[in-house]
């Protein structure tokens, strides 16, 4: 059987965790950000709704294209 953390490391290691979370949805939302933005720069009115469409349906598969080229 192994030696479980013990109550103080086992407490860290979870603040740690919840942190480096919160890192990665922070790094997700500004990139979600930042490419829609793009969008709404290049296309006014129901063409961004058609490009943010494109793009969404582009990036299904995790190709990942960027939104400033297109």
């Amino acid at each position: 059987m192994k030696p479980s953390l013990s109550g103080a490391a086992g407490a860290l290691m979870q603040k740690a965790a919840v942190v480096f979370l919160v890192l990665l949805c922070s790094v997700i939302l500004h990139k979600g950000y930042v490419d829609i933005s793009g969008l709404a720069y290049k296309h006014s009115g129901q063409q961004f709704w058609v490009a943010l469409a494109r793009y969404f349906i582009g990036n299904l598969g995790g190709g990942g294209k960027r939104a400033e080229a297109e």
